[in-house]
C-alpha cells in the first residue's frame, strides 16, 4: 500500500497544483475574485477528501471477498458523487460567498490530477533512470 499512498498523496499535490493555475489564470479577470478563490478552494477540498475517501473505500475493499468489494465499491462511488453534487448545489445556494463555476473546475482538478499522474510517474521514472545511468557512467569513468 505504499505505492499506493504515494500516489494518493501526488494526486492530492497536483488537485493543488491545478487549483493554483486556474487561480492565477482566472482572478485578473472576474469582478470578484474573492468568492472566485473560495470557490476553487472548495472543490479541491472536496476532490481532495474524495481522493482520500477513495483510497481508505479501496483499502478496505481489498480486504473483502469479491461479491462484498463490488457492493463496498457501486456504494462508495454513490456515496462520493453524492457528495459532489451536493457541494456543486451547494455552491449555488452560497453563490454570494463562492462561485459554482469555480467549484466545478475544483471538482474536475480530481478528474485532471488522476490523468496527469501517471504521465508524471512515468517522467519521473525516467528521470530517475537517466540520473542512475549518469551516475553510473561518472564511477565508471574513474
Amino acid at each position: 500500500m505504499n505505492t499506493a499512498r504515494t500516489t494518493l498523496i501526488e494526486t492530492i499535490v497536483w488537485i493543488w497544483i491545478i487549483a493554483g493555475i486556474v487561480i492565477f489564470a482566472g482572478v485578473f479577470f472576474v469582478t470578484s475574485p474573492l468568492p472566485y478563490v473560495m470557490g476553487e478552494i472548495a472543490g479541491s477540498l472536496t476532490a481532495s477528501l474524495m481522493m482520500i475517501q477513495l483510497y481508505s473505500s479501496l483499502d478496505i475493499e481489498l480486504d473483502l471477498p469479491e461479491k462484498k468489494a463490488v457492493n463496498h465499491s457501486r456504494i462508495m462511488g454513490v456515496l462520493r458523487s453524492v457528495t459532489e453534487i451536493g457541494v456543486l448545489a451547494a455552491s449555488f445556494y452560497f453563490s454570494r460567498w463562492v462561485m459554482p463555476y469555480t467549484v466545478l473546475a475544483g471538482l474536475f482538478g480530481r478528474k485532471f490530477a488522476a490523468v496527469i499522474v501517471p504521465f508524471y510517474e512515468e517522467f519521473r521514472q525516467k528521470r530517475k533512470g537517466n540520473l542512475q545511468d549518469s551516475c553510473n557512467d561518472n564511477k565508471a569513468d574513474r
